[in-house]
């Protein structure tokens, strides 16, 4: 088991906050995700997240889970059934599949703390657009979920969120 979780990378883009952070693993691993969120992010406001792979990371379907933390030492650990986070807990999840059958499409999710219409979450409705409702934490961590072992690649997760 190989996996790397980088650190999150934070800069200003056009008056937008932009965090960055890779995940490479091998083949090795049925569950791939990322350290915590960087406290860069007000989690209070709208904001968005962006996850691009450097090819299908799994053959079969590929659910994205976010987790919320509640404490500075917020973190996830295990593989497959396993999954458990420190001082956090799984909120829900994203989508019902990240395959990507055309390795250069983006999945970009609005994430909303006042979300007044309906989680759109399944890959079948992607043309509308993922949109989730998620709890106000100090932090977020985001979770690969393979059914089966994850392929030998890297994904980078990107967040955006408007400045006042």
């Amino acid at each position: 088991m190989a996996l790397t979780q980088g650190a999150w990378t934070q800069k200003t883009v056009n008056k937008m906050y932009r965090a960055t952070c890779n995940v490479a693993f091998t083949a090795g691993e049925t569950d791939a995700y990322t350290l915590k969120t960087p406290t860069g992010l007000d989690p209070s406001k709208q904001w968005s997240l962006t996850v691009a792979c450097s090819a299908t990371p799994d053959g079969e379907a590929l659910p994205m889970d976010i987790w919320g933390g509640h404490d500075d030492d917020f973190v996830l650990s295990g593989q497959g059934s396993n999954v458990v986070a420190t001082n956090g807990a799984k909120l829900k999840q994203m989508t019902d599949d990240m395959v990507l059958a055309v390795t250069t499409v983006e999945h970009t999710f609005k994430i909303d703390p006042y979300l007044v219409v309906a989680d759109v979450v399944t890959i079948a409705a992607i043309l509308t657009g993922y949109k989730i409702e998620v709890p106000i934490m100090p932090y977020y961590a985001f979770n690969l979920n393979g059914g089966s072992t994850l392929a030998a690649e890297n994904c980078d997760f990107t967040i955006m969120q408007k400045r006042n």
